[in-house]
């Protein structure tokens, strides 16, 4: 109860004991349960009530001595007032967001009912969920405890994820309804009409789901440890292929990745865009949201892993966002490049153009000791399934203008 108004008390460590005990007959599970969860109901109706009688000034004013400051205040109201149901539900699992949830609930004046409904479950999961796992590990639950909350706070962020997924298909039905009908009339019953867009957006679907593939049975290689004899081996011979002699070159190689490079070729990339004069709109939103996806998903991917596999198995330069923002620069330069251009020959060179350049940074990268070479085939996956996805999601729209364009023109 104390913790869920905003006093930090490790719930989940007390819990967890009191299974334990419910493990050696000193206590009974369904009344443990019953009292923490009454218990809890307890704490977050009166922390509902306080935020909702104090309202928002008093805590912009005063939240930053209890950790309530304005900043923790407006991102909480932001997340609330767009998922706020399905927040209540899993926040419990979340350390630091359950201890402020029932307040924020309060200030931004979410109805009660609602409230009490989803939050009085979340928190009969988060109590139930912790005292029967230390029932069924019994005096095992020490050895188990850190990676058991490790897994809880993962599925707490993918419940997350498909709350967000379903609440964006939810407000965008109409629109995501008449696109698929549209996109199955043009692909199935007008199959010869837009016969470049749909060549284009077959073979980046291909490119996708295999590059997806790729990044799964990369990260079951990556849990089961199965790199080191990889690494071992592509050092030896890149050792061997290359002496002392390549070093100044080498560094040379390594200012591919440098912010003034990346820099230089976005810039090249966006008048590419504008040059061709075709969705100039699109194709920048899309390359601006790629790029900046790239950066976020290497920090998140990265701090992912170290929390669930430990820094000591995965090395610092895991998911590195210089590299995998390397991959994504220069691929969207090359189909920007070729998208708009009909000569063969042009897109097969700046193809293999684009293969020997990240060859190039693979071998420098490894050579200098800046990666291994499986965080650096990690980058390349990682990046391959952004950049292909941006480009199926680009095409995709452009194909849904295109249809309705000539729709319009038929009418």
């Amino acid at each position: 109860m104390l913790e869920l108004i905003i006093v930090p008390i490790p719930n989940e460590a007390i819990m967890s004991y009191v299974g334990v005990l419910c493990y050696q007959g000193k206590m009974n599970l369904f009344l443990s349960v019953l009292s923490a969860g009454l218990g809890g109901v307890a704490g977050v109706t009166v922390s509902y009530w306080i935020g909702y009688k104090l309202g928002e000034p008093f805590f912009r004013k005063f939240g930053r001595f209890i950790h309530m400051g304005p900043e923790k205040i407006e991102k909480m109201s932001v997340w609330y007032g767009k998922y706020g149901k399905v927040l209540l539900l899993i926040s419990y699992f979340i350390p630091g967001v359950r201890h402020i949830a029932s307040i924020i609930s309060g200030i931004i004046k979410l109805p009660f009912r609602t409230f009490a409904i989803f939050s009085y479950i979340g928190v009969f999961l988060w109590t139930g969920t912790f005292i029967w796992l230390g029932d069924l590990m019994g005096p095992k639950w020490d050895q188990f405890e850190g990676e058991i909350k490790k897994w809880l706070v993962l599925a707490a962020i993918l419940f997350g994820i498909i709350g967000l997924c379903y609440f964006v298909i939810k407000t965008n039905k109409e629109y995501i309804k008449e696109a698929i009908i549209l996109i199955f009339e043009n692909v199935f019953q007008r199959f010869h009409s837009f016969r470049k867009i749909k060549i284009i957006i077959l073979g980046v679907s291909l490119l996708f789901v295999s590059f997806i593939t790729l990044m799964v049975l990369y990260i079951k290689s990556v849990i089961s440890n199965e790199f080191v004899q990889f690494n071992e081996v592509a050092k030896t011979v890149l050792n061997s292929l290359f002496n002392v002699h390549w070093n100044g070159l080498m560094h040379v190689l390594q200012h591919l990745s440098s912010w003034p490079v990346l820099g230089v070729l976005s810039l090249l990339t966006l008048a590419a865009i504008f040059f061709n004069r075709k969705n100039i709109w699109l194709e920048c939103i899309f390359y601006a949201s790629a790029v900046i996806g790239t950066y976020l998903f290497s920090i998140g991917v990265r701090w992912l892993f170290h929390f669930l596999l430990g820094a000591k198995s995965i090395s610092g330069n895991f998911a590195d966002e210089k590299s995998m923002l390397f991959m994504t620069v220069y691929g969207l330069l090359w189909f920007m490049l070729i998208r708009h251009k009909s000569r063969f020959l042009s897109a097969a060179f700046l193809f293999v153009f684009f293969i020997f350049c990240l060859a190039a940074y693979s071998v420098s990268s490894i050579y200098l000791h800046q990666s291994l070479p499986s965080d650096i085939l990690a980058c390349y996956v990682f990046s391959a399934v952004l950049v292909s996805g941006a480009i199926l999601s680009m095409e995709m729209f452009r194909f849904l203008n295109l249809i309705k364009e000539s729709n319009r023109k038929i009418d």
